[in-house]
């Protein structure tokens, strides 16, 4: 008999999940997301691929005049990061001399192809 009162409470009673697509849920202020990175502010200076301890950073050819500290030069390398493989550590992040990689504020998409790259 208690089953029975059971479903007619849960039937006459509102739903205690989210309703995603309408509903936003609300997001820690410690939350880190997904991976972004500024070409603009990155030096090529491989920190954030040493330290990565997934290993899903590589540097790529990128070459381009940077300014960094009051000095000019040619930067050879720019990170490019497997978006799917990435653990979001934060380490990466830490060791930027420049703040160029960063872990963005918000949820991250989902896939199924480890290969999508984020350059």
């Amino acid at each position: 008999m208690s089953v029975l009162r059971e479903m007619l409470e849960n039937l006459l009673s509102r739903p205690i999940t989210i309703l995603y697509p309408k509903e936003k849920v609300p997001i820690p202020e410690s939350f880190r997301g997904r991976v972004a990175i500024t070409d603009d502010k990155c030096i090529g200076c491989s920190k954030c691929s040493l330290v990565c301890p997934a290993q899903v950073i590589t540097m790529i050819d990128g070459p381009r005049e940077v300014e960094f500290k009051g000095k000019s030069f040619a930067r050879k390398k720019r990170p490019q990061v497997k978006l799917y493989k990435c653990i979001r550590c934060g380490i990466c992040e830490r060791h930027c001399p420049t703040g160029a990689i960063y872990l963005k504020h918000e949820l991250s998409s989902s896939g199924t192809d480890r290969e999508v790259v984020i350059t």
